[in-house]
């Protein structure tokens, strides 16, 4: 046992990517035209964006500067709902019509996922489905892109990850993703201002997709100091603002701070020892979500404390899981481990219902009789997309994702019951 903990410790290598331009602060859209004028190949820009967003004055706002750039550019607007393949075909399809120098996604993680697919593969020969996860088949090129976000929760402007939704015979559809150093932009632009007007229940479940990030970043167990200064810093910024953000969207602080937070989940997810991340709560939740027509941030929201309740067993999580009940504002000095891990389940929990968000899987449609064929449909998933086990603290079997799916569906009360009874130590 000792040589095989030395054996990874000498066999591993960490590697430090981030995307190469950031752009944060209050009216930062206002210099999209000067940065999209140093980065672009030539004149001629593709935006891509969405069908609401055009409703907005964002688009105006980025059409104003790029026009003060001499840039000449084309809207290319699609529904807001994360891409499915014939969209991405579609887009990809657009990128082609023309030599683009530049392509610039603005809205939310979805119409930035649909820019990263249209830079890579517009004008270019390779299918992006020969691409898409659990293909390893590395990706080489891309025309170049800007991203603004317009939600604060993805972080899909600095990650290095693209999000498609495919068919799937268990459950009608499911994630499937491309990733690689060629996804990731040539510059973001991070402006809280483009968030203030965000609906609460937008605001609500991006911020809690933020959260996630930095907490499944945490509880990995390949995670290093690196990324446990990001992620930590993610979820005390999240735990203090997100509630000021969702009661009352105009303050610019809380903006400031959700949009940070969302920024630094998607550069850790990007870390290979966090894999994107690859524990329990997206091995999950990007299982269910299209089944149960959840929004990808709430389902991640909805599974978290039940993922914290599942690696409870493991006295490395207990020990991660202390962290993050210390990020999110417990007082956990005179706390045992045990009672300071699980007060991360508890505050996680308050969270949610402070933002009126469901804690449980009964309430989005499942039925009890779903659980056998959704928990063998995630735990064979799990590994063959996610390699699960080489990050997610407790070894998932058949019997114990049952378990974990029974939880999540019963909701709290179930989770205060067993707690009450059982001491892991």
């Amino acid at each position: 046992m000792k040589d095989v903990f030395l054996n990874y410790w000498l066999n591993r290598s960490d590697e430090y990517g981030l995307p190469p331009r950031i752009l944060f602060g209050f009216n930062t859209i206002d210099k999209a035209g000067e940065v999209s004028k140093q980065i672009s190949k030539n004149k001629e820009v593709l935006i891509v964006t969405d069908k609401f967003l055009l409703s907005t004055g964002f688009i105006d706002q980025l059409s104003s500067s790029l026009e003060k750039n001499n840039l000449n550019f084309k809207i290319y607007a699609s529904d807001v709902a994360e891409p499915t393949k014939e969209q991405v075909n579609s887009v990809i399809k657009e990128a082609s019509e023309k030599d683009y120098g530049l392509v610039i996604g603005i809205g939310g993680g979805s119409s930035l996922d649909r820019a990263k697919i249209a830079a890579c593969f517009g004008g270019f020969e390779d299918r992006a489905e020969d691409y898409f996860a659990p293909s390893t088949k590395i990706l080489t090129h891309s025309k170049p892109k800007l991203l603004i976000p317009t939600t604060a929760g993805t972080g899909s402007e600095v990650s290095n990850t693209a999000v498609v939704i495919i068919p799937e015979n268990y459950v009608g559809s499911a994630k499937t993703w491309i990733t690689g150093k060629m996804i990731l932009a040539d510059a973001a632009i991070l402006d809280p201002s483009l968030m203030i007007n965000l609906p609460q229940r937008v605001t609500a479940n991006t911020g809690i997709d933020a959260l996630s990030h930095c907490a499944e970043g945490v509880i990995s167990k390949q995670a290093n100091p690196f990324s446990d200064g990001l992620a930590i810093e993610g979820i005390k910024l999240v735990a203090e603002n997100i509630r000021m953000a969702y009661h009352q969207g105009e303050n610019l602080e809380a903006r400031w701070n959700m949009s940070m937070a969302a920024m630094l989940g998607g550069i850790v997810i990007s870390f290979p020892w966090i894999g994107g991340p690859a524990t329990l709560g997206h091995a999950a939740s990007e299982g269910i979500s299209p089944k149960y027509n959840i929004p990808h941030g709430a389902a991640c929201g909805v599974l978290l404390p039940y993922v914290y309740w599942f690696n409870l067993k493991s006295s490395y999580a207990e020990r991660k899981l202390s962290v993050i009940s210390e990020a999110m504002g417990v007082d956990t000095c005179k706390m045992s481990d045990q009672k300071a891990a699980e007060s991360a389940i508890w505050s996680t929990f308050d969270l949610l219902e402070d933002l009126d968000m469901s804690t449980n899987l009964k309430s989005y449609g499942m039925k009890e009789e779903d659980i056998p064929v959704i928990a063998k449909y995630i735990f064979e998933r799990s590994e063959r997309m996610y390699a699960m086990s080489g990050y997610n603290p407790r070894k998932a079997t058949l019997e114990n994702m049952e378990e974990f799916f029974y939880a999540a569906y019963e909701g709290r009360e179930y989770l205060e019951k067993d707690l009450s009874k059982k001491h892991w130590r």
